[in-house]
């Protein structure tokens, strides 16, 4: 190796270095694409001919070849614990008037920060090169992420530090790559990412680094937890971490107890300008000295609190009220509005549920609304600024017939099929060949929880079933190359990549299928105990009704409301032609025998809700594996209820009622790893 080309392969990477920090830390690129992938060129050149050159540390190295198998379990020195939460300023006096009692010291310091949403990350450097990245885990162990996170050009490989370095930050996507990200997806006929949390949660756990980097992921760095002796606060530590080319937020603020409010209300009113989510702020006492001082309860620390903001409003106007039709017949009326932003993103379209939400609120057309993210995800609209009555329009009607395909209207009290979510009235497009229904249906089929259909995204749904090329699920089977190729922006690749992805679905177990059909009643949890207790298509479509019956009392859970609603299901002539169709076309395996397994949810029957950090049913699976059962809805012998974010008011009452323990997704993961606390 020539002194030259060493030197020439340093400078090069140095200069990489340099613009990754402007581009994902700074925002601010100072070249352009061209440029930085010609020194991207450059780098690979003198690689290829001088092999010594290639170390962990290069920017040609930030991919690992080859998917792993699974991720290794790391057990922490320091546990990385959650934060107790608060609703209200009033919690955050109490917070604080708690830290100044313990310390008898009314002159302390507190840092206020975003809270990032996103996925909780430790990455550990040593003589200045990242060697390890970990997942949060349980909060005492993590799995180990190192080359996915590798891949995250925010992160440098190397810092300018010569010791042992370990920190804690968030994975995280700005509003903009998600956008795109989520475009490219349904280009592909994936299901979009619900939010940012949820793309960089899911994205940091995959097996295949080469996958995780094709997805713009950022990390911002919150904290210190192993380093030099050379700060006596958090806010001089992160201030030290910047110099050091790592990427943090770079908004905190450290104030006196008396002006915490100012900076909570700050962040709050700003939080739309940010290109990052936060639901929230983060109140530190900022001296480490009196953080050990006050030290921790067994889940939470002393020295710290969240502050969950409210869910962001936006002013707006409705242009029209108009009324989508789902798969099950559904009318739903959506506000479509004059597009405004509202949590970052840009909104034109707000559920309205239902004609009593309609009626309550008094929606009209020309009304200008205040809109709000229900869950920091579904538009809704919450309320009419009645100061502002000039344009309104005539009182909105629900139609009495489906707008979709002209057919007859039925009306159900919805609290028939689900009580906790109260009297109002479902209106139902009764039309066998609606299409608006079939279009539904074909979705739900393909969904990567049932089918999984890939390549078949709503737009080429549309045109199958305006055309009159699919009708049914059945009939998706039907589909040539040469039938597909023929459709409207329909390319060779993309039809091969729809055929094979319709192939694929063909071998998927008998729980898909059912699930896939959106039997009344029918969950996925309940799709699968149904499978597991009748094996296969074949077996289902050769049972009559008293058989059917006793099969399905015979599975735990199994009431008789979801008996009745799934022996009506199989009595229907043309649903019985639909699986027969399918069954004549080989769809889908018999479901495997699965044993009883013993393991540390034995006796637990549990019950999961709201958005997590992973899908459900990779959740679902981890609870089985544990040799824990998984219900569908909260019962009276329902043991655990584990809620994520989001969770409606009626699963609380019901736990509360039934006495269920309520767990957050941290709780059921120390509970599998046999770590926790709880009783």
């Amino acid at each position: 190796m020539t002194t030259g080309a060493a030197e020439r392969h340093a400078a090069l990477c140095k200069e990489i270095a340099a613009h990754d920090y402007r581009y994902y830390v700074l925002d601010d690129p100072s070249v352009s694409d061209a440029t930085y992938d010609a020194l991207m060129r450059d780098v690979r050149a003198l690689e290829a001919t001088q092999l010594s050159l290639v170390s962990a540390d290069s920017p040609t190295q930030r991919v690992s070849g080859a998917p792993r198998e699974g991720l290794r379990k790391v057990v922490r020195a320091a546990k990385m614990y959650s934060l107790d939460n608060a609703y209200a300023t009033a919690d955050v006096a109490a917070f604080v008037t708690r830290c100044v009692d313990a310390l008898a010291d009314d002159a302390i310091a507190f840092c206020v920060e975003p809270k990032l949403d996103g996925a909780s990350l430790e990455v550990t450097y040593d003589a200045g090169k990242l060697t390890l990245a970990t997942t949060r885990g349980d909060g005492a162990v993590g799995e180990d992420v190192t080359n996915n996170v590798r891949t995250i050009r925010s992160l440098p490989l190397t810092i300018a530090y010569s010791g042992r370095l370990t920190l804690r930050g968030e994975v995280v996507l700005y509003r903009r790559d998600l956008a795109t990200l989520n475009e490219a997806r349904e280009r592909d006929g994936l299901e979009p990412f619900a939010n940012p949390r949820n793309a960089a949660a899911g994205s940091l756990r995959m097996l295949d680094a080469r996958e995780v980097a094709k997805r713009p992921l950022r990390v911002m760095v919150y904290q210190l937890v192993e380093g030099p002796e050379l700060h006596a606060r958090h806010s001089e530590s992160l201030a030290w971490l910047r110099t050091l080319g790592l990427p943090t937020h770079g908004l905190d603020v450290c104030v006196r107890a008396e002006r915490i409010d100012d900076e909570l209300a700050r962040l709050d009113r700003t939080r739309g300008e940010y290109p990052f989510e936060t639901d929230g702020a983060v109140v530190k006492v900022d001296a480490y000295a009196l953080q050990d001082r006050l030290g921790f309860t067994s889940k939470y620390p002393r020295w710290a609190m969240a502050y969950k903001f409210a869910a962001e409003r936006a002013r707006t106007r409705v242009i029209d009220i108009v009324i989508q039709v789902g798969r099950t017949g559904a009318l739903t009326p959506v506000a479509v509005l004059e597009p405004v932003l509202l949590a970052g993103t840009t909104v034109s379209r707000a559920s309205l549920h239902n004609g009593d939400q309609i009626a309550e609120l008094d929606v009209r057309v020309g009304d200008a609304v205040l809109v709000e993210k229900a869950g920091e995800v579904i538009p809704q609209v919450v309320a009419v600024d009645s100061s502002d009555s000039s344009a309104r329009g005539e009182p909105f009607r629900m139609p009495t017939s489906c707008p979709a395909c002209g057919g007859s209207v039925s009306a159900k009290l919805r609290d028939e099929e689900k009580p906790e979510l109260g009297a109002e009235v479902a209106l139902r497009c009764t039309s066998r060949r609606c299409p608006a229904k079939i279009k539904g249906a074909l979705l739900h089929w393909s969904r990567r929880f049932a089918m999984d259909v890939g390549h078949l995204g709503e737009s080429l749904v549309e045109q199958l079933v305006d055309t009159g090329t699919v009708t049914d699920a059945a009939s998706l089977y039907d589909l040539t190359f040469d039938t597909i190729v023929k459709l409207d922006r329909m390319g060779e690749k993309s039809a091969q990549n729809l055929v094979e992805a319709i192939g694929a679905s063909k071998a998927r177990p008998f729980s898909r299928l059912l699930t896939g059909l959106g039997i009344p009643q029918i969950g996925q949890v309940a799709a699968k105990q149904m499978a597991e207790r009748i094996r296969s298509l074949d077996a289902l479509l050769a049972m009559g009704d008293e058989n059917l019956r006793t099969e399905l009392a015979a599975i735990h859970g199994f009431g008789e409301k979801m008996i009745d609603a799934a022996v009506a299901f199989m009595n229907d002539g043309e649903t019985r032609a639909l699986l027969t169709r399918l069954s004549d076309r080989h769809v889908s395996l018999p479901e495997a025998v699965v044993e009883r397994i013993e393991g540390p949810l034995t006796g637990h029957r549990v019950c999961v809700t709201g958005t997590l950090s992973r899908k459900r049913e990779a959740v679902h699976t981890a609870i089985r594996q544990a040799g824990g059962t998984v219900h569908e809805s909260v019962k009276k012998d329902t043991t655990d209820l584990v809620a994520g974010e989001s969770v409606g008011q009626a699963k609380f009452d019901q736990a509360k009622k039934y006495g269920v323990r309520v767990l957050s997704e941290t709780d059921l993961d120390a509970l599998i790893a046999g770590t926790s606390l709880l009783p």
